[in-house]
């Protein structure tokens, strides 16, 4: 592993950093890329968020990985879940233990906050990630994801 490598909080200057890797993120997984606008629009919302956390992992060729996750009360069980929505290293740093260290600030942020649980989302079709988590000890579960896309004011008809 390049030990040049560092994890640290992100601030508003990474919106570019960010908005690369998740077009890199959107396009293994067949979303839409993101504007840097929307992007940035995002993540000034997220940092302002007490219960929002994001994450760069960088080195001298700057911003190599990030993530972002949410610190959850889980009323169902009464305790703290960590969410991680997005995990993503350019495609050049992979397999150098970027995504490593970026879940091991998740974990630590965790115990600090006395999180029973962590929670990743990966699609299914995304083989490489759902082993590199499986690789850190987490298992897959049988939980059905539902998804609504589409628009709020015209939703479907029963």
């Amino acid at each position: 592993m390049d030990s040049n490598y560092r994890v640290r909080e992100a601030n508003v200057e990474d919106a570019a950093g960010i908005c690369s890797l998740a077009r890199e993120l959107a396009e293994t997984v067949g979303d839409e890329p993101p504007t840097e606008k929307a992007t940035r629009a995002r993540l000034e919302e997220l940092l302002d968020e007490p219960r929002a956390r994001i994450l760069v992992a960088q080195n001298e060729a700057g911003i190599v990985g990030g993530a972002s996750f949410w610190i959850k009360p889980d009323l169902a069980h009464g305790d703290i879940v960590v969410e991680v929505p997005m995990l993503v290293v350019a495609e050049d740093h992979r397999r150098a233990g970027v995504g490593r260290l970026l879940m091991e600030e998740v974990r630590n942020v965790a115990s600090d906050n006395d999180a029973s649980q962590i929670e990743l989302v990966a699609t299914r079709g995304n083989v490489t990630a759902r082993e590199f988590y499986r690789s850190l000890g987490f298992v897959e579960t049988d939980v059905v994801s539902l998804e609504y896309v589409g628009s709020q004011d015209d939703p479907p008809e029963e």
